[in-house]
């Protein structure tokens, strides 16, 4: 049964319907013969939601290049099942799921790094212990809680027309963040990916980047659970980077395409769901997994 979007009344034109697409009227003038600035105001829903998942994008394209380069791609989506265990606690304590599901993030992708470095265990064993681990401990959590209802499904496959000011403001602060961190130390974040060894031959803190890197992976799977569910974050912080290389001839260009490529997969996927009442997430990642099989193609052409 279709319910009133979030901040519109019930019976408004735009309606966000079960299966989370958007249903709107589709004539050349705004609904009701209304002016343009009171459509824009009518819908001011769907602003936080730009805003927020551009930021997202953004800021996941840009690291998700690094986990490339570091063959690591495979962490955003074990940290996926960590974060999932956080918003079983959250529902378990009755308090702050997000909060919750932030600290167990960040601290799983610390230890990931400490098994890594002092058990000598490979990396791609090290992500599918703790993503198997984590999925099974949030199962069993989120049963001791009760909460097998449609407050879990929110956080799996998310909702980025309910996100609120404040989240999108959040986002907007974390992608910043990482836009400021690229431009200052992108270079030493690109050479320890690229080879650990040389670069703490010369002198970079590599231990103390690579937690960085990993606090901020951390930090927007969590954020973006909130936007494309924790089922398909991970393939919005690594697709637009897949992309990128396939067709960038430079450091520079791989960061200008990531972060292109990432927006646009937003700004098409919100295009396409409101325009075929498609899920917002599921819309978004397949029109990331469209550029990515276009910058695919333009590169066996050359």
């Amino acid at each position: 049964m279709s319910q009133p979007a979030p901040g519109l009344p019930r019976g408004s034109p735009g309606v966000l319907p079960a299966s989370g697409g958007l249903r709107f009227h589709r004539g050349r003038t705004p609904p009701g013969g209304a002016s343009p600035l009171t459509w824009l105001a009518e819908y001011a829903f769907l602003w936080p939601a730009l805003l927020g998942g551009l930021a997202l994008a953004v800021a996941g394209a840009l690291v998700g290049l690094f986990l490339i380069i570091r063959r690591d791609s495979l962490l955003p989506h074990a940290l996926t099942h960590v974060a999932f265990v956080g918003v079983a606690l959250g529902f378990l304590t009755a308090r702050w799921p997000l909060l919750w599901a932030l600290g167990v993030t960040v601290l799983a992708a610390f230890v990931v790094l400490e098994i890594r470095e002092r058990a000598g265990i490979y990396e791609d064993t090290a992500v599918g212990i703790l993503a198997g681990l984590g999925m099974a401990l949030a199962l069993v959590l989120a049963s001791l809680a009760g909460s097998y209802d449609v407050r879990l499904l929110s956080y799996l496959f998310g909702n980025i027309l309910a996100l609120s000011t404040s989240e999108a403001l959040l986002a907007g602060g974390l992608a910043l963040l990482v836009v400021g961190v690229v431009a200052f130390r992108g270079e030493a974040f690109f050479f320890v990916a690229f080879d650990e060894e040389s670069a703490a031959t010369c002198g970079l803190p590599v231990r103390a980047l690579k937690f960085w890197l990993a606090a901020l992976v951390a930090a927007l799977v969590v954020l973006g659970m909130r936007m494309v569910g924790l089922l398909l974050v991970s393939a919005l912080m690594v697709i637009p980077g897949a992309a990128a290389l396939e067709v960038a001839r430079g450091l520079r260009q791989c960061y200008l395409l990531s972060a292109l490529f990432g927006a646009l997969s937003v700004l098409g996927g919100l295009a396409a769901a409101v325009l075929f009442n498609l899920p917002p997430s599921g819309a978004i990642v397949l029109f990331s997994g469209g550029l990515f099989l276009l910058s695919f193609g333009a590169r066996r052409l050359k």
